[in-house]
């Protein structure tokens, strides 16, 4: 199933791809998923209940037995007088029997039904534990995949600087060529240039780890994806869908039907029975010869009195229970603290973003002034540059309060379950 899974998965994305070139979160996080060893688990512990049901419904066959005894006793029947004129046979102090024993449940209080029910009840908790070590790794693709997000924008802007450097490196020539500014006056911006490409260099080198790191989790080969799509994603309207929440809410409900498993143990059962048999004695035991025997019957077993033990375990059931309850309310309300810090970091960033165009209008303008200012002598290149490095971190803070955004709201999503 694991296999099929990525193949379908592959084949949609190498299809968008080859269109698009791109790759989305959702699609990070799909791949991962599959991916991840524990996944498989899905299906084993599917299969593991379905076997341990069919254990259960063995319980209902007839069970047959076959039972062999060899034994010597120091003393057997014996009459204890003497009838006259009548030899009383001797029964042997050795006795031998082998049985085959048949027996088959007719009534047993509707047990089978409630451990089929517990075993579905298990296995939903099974496949959550699952789920819950599968949800974990979303946040790492989630870090891995914003963090190389913020590293292509940072990159881009770079070059967008690189392109101002080059255009203003190209008027400096000229002004050079007519003799207007010493020859030396466009080093600054030559090393600037080098010191962008160092940066850009480091950039890719970092981001070539993270990529690593995000192929090993995804186990699909990323080199070929020009880009990393991060959408904006929605957070209104989303409850709460933690796992782990929904772990104590099952295990709830397994521990409150298990008392129906009690009850369903203090009814009377009945069974029907066969025995056939060759041994010596048979079923006359005046006899001291080896002889076959069969026997047919009911069984009725009903537990009356069990010193209120049964009571007992119900009650440390509820206790549980209760213990429980007050685990969810604990989680419910750190889940809610951490959703009250989240929306502060979602409005911040929503604030500093309302601002963060008109920093880089005048941000703008300030460098086309210098710009000029430059070309007349009135500052120098280093000034300029200065004006310039200053547009750039502006233009790189804003797209990075642009991802904060983003990673804030996708944590706000982690945190209610919902990524």
């Amino acid at each position: 199933m694991k296999h099929i899974l990525s193949l379908i998965l592959a084949l949609l994305v190498v299809s968008n791809l080859s269109a698009q070139k791109q790759m989305s979160l959702q699609e990070c996080f799909d791949f991962a998923v599959i991916h991840h060893p524990v996944y498989e688990q899905k299906a084993l512990k599917a299969e593991n209940s379905q076997i341990e049901v069919e254990n259960y419904q063995k319980d209902l066959l007839p069970q047959v037995m076959i039972n062999g005894r060899a034994t010597y006793q120091n003393e057997v029947i014996s009459l204890p007088f003497n009838i006259p004129n009548m030899e009383v046979p001797q029964l042997s102090k050795d006795q031998y029997k082998m049985t085959l024993d048949v027996n088959q449940a007719i009534y047993r209080g509707g047990i089978y039904q409630k451990q089929k029910n517990l075993e579905d009840l298990q296995q939903i908790l099974d496949q959550l534990e699952v789920d819950q070590n599968l949800y974990l790794i979303k946040n790492d693709v989630k870090n891995l995949f914003v963090t190389v997000v913020l590293l292509d924008e940072q990159q881009k802007i770079i070059e967008s600087y690189e392109t101002r450097l080059h255009a203003k490196e190209k008027e400096m020539q000229a002004l050079i060529e007519e003799g207007a500014i010493l020859e030396t006056s466009a080093d600054r911006i030559k090393v600037e240039l080098i010191t962008a490409k160092q940066q850009k260099d480091e950039i890719d080198i970092k981001r070539e780890a993270l990529i690593e790191n995000l192929e090993l989790l995804t186990g699909q080969e990323l080199n070929g994806i020009v880009e990393l799509v991060l959408s904006q994603p929605q957070i209104e309207e989303q409850d709460q869908n933690r796992l782990e929440f929904q772990y104590m809410l099952e295990t709830q409900n397994k521990l409150e039907y298990s008392k129906n498993l009690i009850d369903a143990q203090k009814l009377p059962k009945v069974s029907a029975f066969a025995q056939g048999g060759y041994g010596r004695p048979g079923f006359n035991y005046l006899s001291d010869n080896f002889s076959d025997f069969w026997m047919v019957g009911l069984n009725f077993q009903w537990k009356i009195l069990n010193w209120n033990k049964n009571n007992n375990q119900k009650k440390i059931m509820d206790i549980n229970i209760d213990v429980i309850e007050t685990q969810k309310q604990d989680f419910e309300r750190n889940v809610e603290m951490a959703l009250t810090q989240m929306k502060a970091d979602i409005k911040k960033w929503e604030v500093v973003l309302q601002s963060d165009p008109e920093v880089i209008r005048l941000r703008t303008n300030v460098a086309e002034n210098a710009s000029h200012q430059m070309n007349q002598g009135v500052i120098t290149t280093s000034a300029y540059i200065e004006e310039l490095q200053t547009l750039s971190q502006a233009e790189i803070d804003m797209k990075i309060h642009e991802i904060q955004l983003i990673n804030s709201k996708l944590d706000y999503l982690n945190i209610l379950g919902q990524l």
